[in-house]
């Protein structure tokens, strides 16, 4: 339950990422604890905010790591 919760505010707080537009690419920008904060606002989780940083952050780094493949 605790994961899933996790992951899914992971996914919806992704949605809010920014992006920087050059004129040769788009590159998405890491998330940031605004776009974490506006999630968690709306959807609270029963953990405390450093437990949910620390595991929002480490999966945007697998996520963007990935994106670099």
């Amino acid at each position: 339950m605790i994961t899933g919760s996790l992951l899914n505010a992971f996914r919806n707080a992704a949605r809010g990422r920014r992006y920087l537009v050059g004129a040769a690419a788009v590159h998405p920008l890491r998330l940031s604890v605004r776009e974490i904060t506006d999630w968690l606002e709306a959807h609270p989780l029963p953990l405390p905010r450093q437990l949910v940083d620390e595991v929002m952050f480490a999966l945007d780094e697998l996520a963007l790591e990935e994106g670099d493949d």
